[in-house]
Protein backbone atom coordinates (compact mmCIF):
# COMPACT_ATOMS: atom_id res chain seq x y z
CA UNK A 1 0.00 0.00 0.00
CA UNK A 2 3.01 2.30 0.45
CA UNK A 3 3.51 3.00 -3.25
CA UNK A 4 -0.10 3.97 -4.10
CA UNK A 5 -0.33 6.30 -1.08
CA UNK A 6 3.03 7.89 -1.94
CA UNK A 7 1.98 8.30 -5.59
CA UNK A 8 -1.32 9.92 -4.60
CA UNK A 9 0.54 12.25 -2.23
CA UNK A 10 3.03 13.22 -4.94
CA UNK A 11 0.26 13.88 -7.48
CA UNK A 12 -1.63 15.89 -4.88
CA UNK A 13 1.49 17.98 -4.24
CA UNK A 14 1.85 18.57 -7.98
CA UNK A 15 -1.76 19.72 -8.05
CA UNK A 16 -1.18 22.00 -5.06
CA UNK A 17 1.74 23.71 -6.80
CA UNK A 18 -0.25 24.11 -10.02
CA UNK A 19 -3.27 25.51 -8.17
CA UNK A 20 -1.07 27.92 -6.21
CA UNK A 21 0.29 29.23 -9.49
CA UNK A 22 -3.19 29.52 -10.99
CA UNK A 23 -4.43 31.31 -7.89
CA UNK A 24 -1.63 33.84 -8.08
CA UNK A 25 -3.05 34.96 -11.43
CA UNK A 26 -6.76 34.12 -11.22
CA UNK A 27 -7.73 35.66 -7.90
CA UNK A 28 -6.45 39.17 -8.45
CA UNK A 29 -6.56 41.64 -5.61
CA UNK A 30 -9.73 40.48 -3.84
CA UNK A 31 -8.55 40.10 -0.22
CA UNK A 32 -11.30 37.65 0.80
CA UNK A 33 -10.71 35.46 -2.24
CA UNK A 34 -6.96 35.60 -1.71
CA UNK A 35 -7.32 34.49 1.94
CA UNK A 36 -9.55 31.57 0.95
CA UNK A 37 -7.18 30.51 -1.84
CA UNK A 38 -4.15 30.77 0.45
CA UNK A 39 -5.92 28.74 3.14
CA UNK A 40 -6.87 26.06 0.62
CA UNK A 41 -3.31 25.97 -0.75
CA UNK A 42 -1.80 25.71 2.74
CA UNK A 43 -4.00 22.78 3.76
CA UNK A 44 -3.66 21.13 0.35
CA UNK A 45 0.14 21.04 0.75
CA UNK A 46 -0.02 20.16 4.46
CA UNK A 47 -2.33 17.18 3.99
CA UNK A 48 -0.39 16.00 0.92
CA UNK A 49 2.85 16.01 2.93
CA UNK A 50 0.99 14.19 5.68
CA UNK A 51 -0.01 11.46 3.24
CA UNK A 52 3.58 11.21 2.08
CA UNK A 53 4.72 10.77 5.69
CA UNK A 54 1.99 8.19 6.19
CA UNK A 55 3.32 6.23 3.21
CA UNK A 56 6.82 6.31 4.71
CA UNK A 57 5.53 5.00 8.05
CA UNK A 58 3.21 2.41 6.50
CA UNK A 59 5.23 -0.75 7.36
CA UNK A 60 5.12 0.18 11.06
CA UNK A 61 1.37 0.88 11.20
CA UNK A 62 -1.74 -1.17 11.69
CA UNK A 63 -2.76 -1.63 8.04
CA UNK A 64 -6.54 -1.35 8.48
CA UNK A 65 -6.36 1.76 10.66
CA UNK A 66 -3.73 3.33 8.40
CA UNK A 67 -5.89 2.73 5.33
CA UNK A 68 -8.95 4.17 7.05
CA UNK A 69 -6.86 7.18 8.10
CA UNK A 70 -5.47 7.67 4.59
CA UNK A 71 -8.95 7.54 3.07
CA UNK A 72 -10.34 10.00 5.60
CA UNK A 73 -7.39 12.34 5.04
CA UNK A 74 -7.63 12.20 1.26
CA UNK A 75 -11.39 12.60 1.04
CA UNK A 76 -11.42 15.24 3.77
CA UNK A 77 -8.67 17.30 2.17
CA UNK A 78 -10.34 17.08 -1.24
CA UNK A 79 -13.70 18.21 0.17
CA UNK A 80 -12.23 21.00 2.30
CA UNK A 81 -9.74 22.42 -0.18
CA UNK A 82 -11.91 22.17 -3.28
CA UNK A 83 -14.70 24.00 -1.49
CA UNK A 84 -12.35 26.85 -0.56
CA UNK A 85 -10.83 27.00 -4.06
CA UNK A 86 -14.29 27.26 -5.63
CA UNK A 87 -15.50 29.79 -3.07
CA UNK A 88 -12.40 31.93 -3.66
CA UNK A 89 -13.25 32.18 -7.37
CA UNK A 90 -17.06 32.31 -7.27
CA UNK A 91 -17.74 33.94 -3.92
CA UNK A 92 -20.00 31.13 -2.74
CA UNK A 93 -19.42 27.63 -1.42
CA UNK A 94 -20.58 24.95 -3.88
CA UNK A 95 -22.22 22.80 -1.19
CA UNK A 96 -23.18 24.02 2.26
CA UNK A 97 -21.20 22.36 5.06
CA UNK A 98 -18.81 20.53 2.68
CA UNK A 99 -15.75 22.38 3.99
CA UNK A 100 -16.56 21.68 7.67
CA UNK A 101 -17.30 18.04 6.83
CA UNK A 102 -13.96 17.82 5.02
CA UNK A 103 -12.17 19.36 7.98
CA UNK A 104 -13.85 16.92 10.33
CA UNK A 105 -12.74 14.02 8.13
CA UNK A 106 -9.17 15.33 8.23
CA UNK A 107 -9.26 15.40 12.03
CA UNK A 108 -10.70 11.87 12.09
CA UNK A 109 -8.01 10.77 9.64
CA UNK A 110 -5.21 11.97 11.89
CA UNK A 111 -6.81 10.31 14.91
CA UNK A 112 -6.96 7.05 12.95
CA UNK A 113 -3.30 7.46 11.95
CA UNK A 114 -2.42 7.99 15.63
CA UNK A 115 -4.26 4.78 16.51
CA UNK A 116 -2.50 2.99 13.65
CA UNK A 117 0.82 4.15 15.11
CA UNK A 118 -0.08 2.95 18.59
CA UNK A 119 -1.29 -0.41 17.38
CA UNK A 120 1.69 -1.00 15.19
CA UNK A 121 1.97 -3.22 12.20
CA UNK A 122 3.71 -6.43 11.24
CA UNK A 123 7.18 -4.77 11.45
CA UNK A 124 7.00 -2.41 14.47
Amino acid sequence: MTQPIAAIAALSLAGAVALAAIGAHAIGSDPAGRRLWDTASFWHVTESLGLLALAALWPRLSPRLALAGALALGIGAAAFCSTLYIQAVTGTAPVAMLAPAGGTLQILGWVLVALACLRGGPNP
